[in-house]
């Protein structure tokens, strides 16, 4: 009769994975293969460019090399021993990936003890990297909708700028009388006009955003290149200057319309 294999696998997300944090975690993978005689061990790393390294040792993850000098898109480390039918796969991906199979840790085996102690190192390892920011994500449906407001509002206030004082295009001062029939609702419907606007920009603008915070950031290279890291200094200097003004004037604008009613 053959032994029953166990297989353990865990997802993670809202992490930032350093060089040393690779480091520490593909030790504890080749310590944990230790026990096995003919142990078959595999790091990969994909990087910006088309480029992937592979080697059977952690010469890969050396102090100074891939690591720390390229822009890293995925990593991926295997242990497997074919005797006793036992294996460990840890696949690290950059981005906002909620698939099961892009950021997980799997182990496998016939001996119970071994996977569960594995998985248990494995999980306090990943434990003390840095957390991620989850907030872009947890506020994703606000952040859209406000998003879709503002591009909206904003939109609308350039087009009525432009028709009084670039094109000189005047009101009409005579309306239907259906017109008088809705003034009750023109705050409604402005505002619903400026959401209606702004969807697609607030959804696509709002998605650029959340790229900016990724489940799992990959921060390695060099500081320069690190463009998760950079876009986001650069994307609160941008909010400080330009987008916080507007807010502001438009929560002014939405007040002074709900007062005056």
């Amino acid at each position: 009769m053959s032994p029953i294999k166990e297989t353990r696998r865990i997802v993670f997300e809202n992490i930032v994975v350093k060089p040393e944090d690779i480091r520490t975690l593909a030790k504890a993978i080749t310590d944990a293969s230790e026990p096995f005689e003919k142990p078959k061990l595999a790091f990969e790393v994909q990087a910006e460019g088309g480029r992937s390294y592979e080697s059977e040792t952690l010469e890969v993850f050396e102090k100074g090399g891939v690591l720390d000098t390229k822009q890293v898109l995925s990593i991926a480390t295997r242990f497997t021993d074919y005797e006793t039918d036992s294996r460990i796969r840890v696949n690290l991906a950059h981005g906002n990936f909620r698939r099961y199979y892009f950021n997980y840790i799997e182990v496998a085996g016939t001996d119970s003890t071994w996977v569960h102690g594995v998985i248990r190192k494995l999980e306090e390892t990943l434990s003390e990297f840095e957390k991620q920011a989850s907030w872009p994500r947890k506020w994703e449906i606000p952040l859209k909708i406000v998003a879709a407001f503002g591009i909206g509002r904003a939109w609308v206030s350039l087009q009525n700028f432009a028709m009084v004082h670039v094109l000189h295009i005047q009101p009409i001062t005579q309306h239907p009388h259906w017109v008088d029939a809705v003034q009750p609702f023109a705050s409604v419907i402005r505002w619903g006009l400026s959401f209606g606007i702004g969807f697609f920009p607030g959804i696509f603008l709002t998605n650029k955003l959340l790229e900016l915070w990724p489940s799992v950031e990959l921060r390695m290279g060099r500081e320069w290149a690190q463009l998760s890291r950079t876009r986001r200094d650069r994307l609160w200097v941008f909010f400080t200057i330009a987008v916080l003004p507007l807010l502001i004037s438009l929560l002014y604008d939405l007040l002074k319309t709900l007062f005056q009613q």
